[in-house]
C-alpha cells in the first residue's frame, strides 16, 4: 500500500537497442561460457570468454569475433561463428548451432511480453495457460525482437585440431539498432 513510486527518468538520450550473447557451454574435457553485450553502435560494454578445463585451471579467451547467422527476413538466429583465442594467441574456433529456439518473452513474461509480464500480479488463485503455434506468422514477428534461448550444439577446434562436440545454451537477442549486424533500427530484418 502507499503511494506509486515516481516515474523515473525519461529515456534521455532513447533507448535505441542493445545486442546480447551468452553462451555456456559444456564439452568432454572442459566447459566454456561466453557473455557479450554491445551498444547500437557497436561498442562492446561487457566481454568475457573464459574456458574452464576439467582440471580447473581457468583461461580466458580474449575479445571473440562473433558472427551471428539469422534465418533470412527475421531476426531469429540459427547459429553463430565465433573467433576466440588463448592468452597467447592461438585461435580457438566455435560453430554453434540452434537445435531448439524458445523466444523467452514468447509467454514466458521476458521483455516485451505482451501476454505476461514477469513478476505481474494476476491474483492469488490465479492459473492460466496458453497455447503458441511458432509457424504463426504474428507470432514469428513477436520472436525476433527479444532474447532467444536455444538449446545449442557447439564443434570447438584449438588451431588445427580436430573439432570437438558440446552443448549447452545459445541465448542472443539483437534488440532495436546494431549497426555491425546491418539493422538500422527495430524493423530492419536479416537480408
Amino acid at each position: 500500500m502507499g503511494e506509486p513510486e515516481p516515474a523515473g527518468r525519461p529515456a534521455d538520450p532513447p533507448f535505441e537497442g542493445m545486442w546480447w550473447l551468452y553462451v555456456p557451454l559444456a564439452f568432454d574435457d572442459f566447459a566454456v561460457v561466453l557473455i557479450i553485450q554491445e551498444e547500437p553502435d557497436g561498442f562492446r560494454s561487457l566481454n568475457d570468454c573464459t574456458r574452464i578445463w576439467r582440471d580447473g585451471h581457468v583461461e580466458q579467451l580474449g575479445w571473440p569475433r562473433v558472427r551471428i547467422h539469422y534465418r533470412s527476413g527475421t531476426r531469429i538466429p540459427t547459429g553463430a561463428t565465433i573467433e576466440a583465442s588463448t592468452p597467447d594467441g592461438a585461435p580457438v574456433h566455435f560453430d554453434v548451432e540452434s537445435k531448439l529456439a524458445v523466444p523467452t518473452h514468447v509467454g514466458g513474461g521476458y521483455g516485451g511480453d505482451s501476454d505476461w509480464s514477469h513478476g505481474m500480479w494476476k491474483g492469488e488463485k490465479f492459473v492460466e495457460r496458453r497455447t503458441y503455434d511458432m509457424t504463426d506468422p504474428t507470432i514469428i514477428a513477436r520472436a525476433g525482437f527479444g532474447v532467444i534461448d536455444h538449446v545449442g550444439r557447439a564443434l570447438c577446434r584449438d588451431g588445427d585440431g580436430n573439432p570437438v562436440q558440446g552443448w549447452g545454451l545459445f541465448e542472443h537477442g539483437a534488440l532495436g539498432r546494431h549497426d555491425p549486424s546491418g539493422f538500422a533500427d527495430w524493423s530492419t530484418l536479416a537480408p
